[in-house]
């Protein structure tokens, strides 16, 4: 429920306050009947320092800022307090438009500027009070134009309220962007850990790559998303020593060795020779593991007696061997590559790495659901 503010009365507020101020010179202490005007926290403020044996003027302390007390003490000395001669209180005379700003949610003050007296009054809207709610001085000050012209201060509460609505929005925007600007200045001065450097290597990829020329952007009316990103997978990746394609490309020299089946078919129609077994080795006999790979001979099928076919069989398994170990590495690579920039799409979107692996994880169990299919 929204609270309905009255607007201050300068004529109720003001003579008992204008009353009070020439006992500043006369009393070490404010006098009682002043004490209800004020708020809460200058009520306290003038109580704690007009406690001690000090018989300086406690006129200063109306006001907050140390210069414009002085100011204020002044301004008090100089100014005349008559009372009326049939009312018998003073009067306050012609004022200024008042003015309203809020600050927050539960502080509402209202500036009033005397015309016949230099001074400005501050009060703030005090709910809660034993006696009620009602407006109580938060502040006094010296006249001051420039404070009157302030253009944070609204002629109405309603005004008031709007600005402090839009006030708060705006800190709220400059908070964050200075909280995004230490961020990043935090980055930029803390060295990044291995992850961080790792997908650093993806950004600073080059954008040639051995024969793939097609970029990976989409282009305006161009192909769907789902082709977007199966371009992932022909980028090589910058962290990747091993290019299959510049491979096939770069060498002269097929990457099998094809004169190895032609050795064997001619070992072959050689006699074999005998070799004697080895000695046992008892317990001594290191273990099969240990073995040195070097040492196994790997035995495979060859003809038994080689011809001009044979040729053309050793020439066709070559050929047959390396497009497959071409196709089988570069599957490996796209799945590889393919992996790699979904995780990067995920951590662009917000999930996390446990997320993404559950997705992965739950993705492979039902793999076994398309082999029972088969």
């Amino acid at each position: 429920m929204v609270e309905l503010v009255p607007a201050p009365d300068p004529v109720s507020l003001l003579p008992p306050l204008l009353a009070c101020l020439p006992a500043s010179f006369a009393s070490p202490r404010p006098p009682p009947a002043m004490l209800p005007l004020l708020s809460p926290i200058l009520r306290q403020r003038l109580q704690i320092h007009t406690s001690g044996a000090s018989r300086e003027s406690w006129a200063s302390l109306l006001c907050w800022d140390a210069t414009k007390g002085e100011r204020l003490k002044d301004r008090i000395e100089e100014a005349v307090f008559e009372p009326h001669p049939v009312s018998g209180e003073i009067e306050v005379g012609d004022t200024h438009q008042l003015k309203y700003k809020r600050f927050d949610e539960e502080t509402l003050r209202a500036q009033i500027a005397l015309i016949d007296w230099p001074f400005t009054a501050i009060y703030l809207w005090c709910s809660g009070e034993e006696e009620g709610s009602a407006w109580k001085l938060a502040e006094l000050l010296p006249y001051d134009e420039d404070l009157r012209k302030d253009p944070s201060w609204s002629d109405s509460v309603a005004e008031a309220n709007e600005s402090s609505n839009e006030r708060l929005v705006n800190e709220a925007l400059r908070e964050a962007d200075e909280a995004a600007i230490g961020r990043n200045q935090r980055n930029l001065s803390v060295p990044a850990n291995d992850e961080d450097d790792y997908w650093a290597m993806y950004d600073h990829t080059p954008g040639r790559t051995p024969a793939r020329k097609e970029s990976v952007q989409p282009q305006l009316g161009g192909p769907s998303e789902e082709d977007y990103y199966a371009r992932y997978g022909t980028v090589q990746p910058a962290m990747d020593n091993h290019d299959p394609d510049e491979q096939l490309e770069d060498s002269s020299e097929p990457r099998l060795n094809g004169h190895a089946l032609q050795q064997m078919l001619s070992q072959h129609s050689q006699p074999p020779k005998e070799l004697d077994p080895p000695p046992y080795q008892g317990s001594d006999a290191p273990d099969a593991d240990q073995v040195d790979e070097r040492l196994v001979e790997v035995t495979h099928p060859v003809p038994s007696s080689p011809s001009s076919r044979g040729s053309d069989a050793v020439a066709r398994l070559e050929e047959h061997a390396e497009r497959f170990g071409a196709s089988e590495i570069g599957i490996k690579q796209h799945i590889s590559t393919t992996m790699k920039s979904m995780y990067r799409l995920a951590r662009s979107a917000g999930i996390t790495k446990d997320e993404f692996e559950g997705i992965v994880r739950r993705e492979l169990e039902t793999l076994s659901l398309l082999d029972l299919d088969d």
